[in-house]
């Protein structure tokens, strides 16, 4: 089901920009206490893990970062926050790369490494009590959880989670390459982009870079835009012909109809990483989805009625009331 989204921006608050940029722009909420874990992954890699009240029996949440996100994201600090306050426990996912230290294999984190995901809740459903476990991803990591639940429910099989809720989705991941590279969107790309750069630098030596992408250094900085970075670097590290194949085997647009936990979607029209014609129609969706779209919002915004801080809560609210509504009493 496809419906118009609750989320109504102060009349001074409106623009998609300032609503992607208005939460970095405030203080930073200071974090919970949490609980670093490593989760050794089948393929030799591994999984950075950050757990609020790992040893509670309340219900768990399950974070999924966006591309490049880490603890200093608002985002994940105002979630990680509002379910201390509320007691559950949290479980932050780090991708490949993302904790701090860099991973050990040469594939990197992409928005269709569902595997990893994967691999992460068959470990929680394996070591916890039979408290719900819900899971909540935003843009990239949004796209992730949305192509492993399609996967699951492609194939019958369980997901172990309750529900679902994805923020920002780069539903078509072709559209959103191309998207970032228009008008002031840009600066987004110019800052991402940086940070992936950088990454594949410190990464790989010289000659690494020469054997795994027939690259240097100088190379890799004079890459222009997302979709060369992924023709270039992120398909050839992660067995993809092309940035093509990259995009049609992960875009979650291909999954949505599969999926067979309640799922929640949450989309601005205005995103300025992507364009309208991304969000998908109620054919596109299977009978347990629900699109909530709002005709502002930004990229994983959502500001609404900040308070004296800077802090607005809707987009968590909107979460929790969703989750809340599988606990029993």
């Amino acid at each position: 089901m496809r419906k118009e989204s609750e989320f109504k921006p102060p009349w001074w608050l409106t623009n998609r920009h300032l609503q992607t940029f208005w939460s970095p722009l405030v203080p930073k909420l200071p974090l919970p206490a949490l609980e670093r874990e490593r989760l050794e992954l089948s393929d030799g890699d591994f999984l950075d893990l950050d757990w609020l009240n790992k040893n509670s029996d309340m219900p768990t949440v399950i974070l999924l970062h966006g591309l490049e996100g880490n603890l200093d994201s608002p985002y994940l600090r105002r979630m990680l926050s509002q379910l201390a306050e509320k007691g559950w426990r949290g479980l932050l996912v780090y991708w490949r790369g993302c904790s701090g230290e860099m991973n050990r294999l040469t594939k990197t984190y992409h928005a269709g490494r569902s595997e990893d995901l994967a691999e992460v809740i068959g470990y929680l459903r394996g070591s916890l009590n039979q408290a719900p476990i819900f899971a909540v991803g935003y843009s990239l990591g949004a796209n992730v959880l949305l192509k492993w639940l399609g996967e699951q429910g492609k194939i019958k099989q369980d997901t172990l989670i309750e529900a679902a809720f994805a923020v920002s989705t780069p539903f078509d991941l072709a559209i959103c390459a191309d998207s970032i590279d228009k008008g002031f969107s840009k600066i987004y790309k110019h800052y991402l982009l940086a940070t992936l750069k950088k990454k594949i630098v410190s990464k790989f030596s010289a000659e690494e870079l020469l054997k795994h992408l027939n690259l240097t250094a100088k190379d890799i900085w004079l890459i222009s835009g997302m979709r060369e970075f992924d023709e270039r670097i992120s398909s050839k590290l992660n067995g993809f012909e092309s940035a093509d194949d990259y995009y049609r085997q992960c875009s979650s647009k291909y999954f949505l109809g599969d999926i067979q936990v309640p799922t929640v979607i949450l989309h601005a029209e205005d995103d300025p990483f992507m364009s309208p014609e991304i969000i998908p129609n109620e054919e596109a969706l299977s009978a347990n989805m629900e699109v909530r779209v709002s005709k502002n919002g930004g990229h994983v915004g959502f500001v609404s009625d900040p308070n004296k801080l800077g802090y607005s809560y809707f987009l968590e609210n909107s979460v929790l009331e969703f989750f809340s509504s599988f606990v029993k009493a």
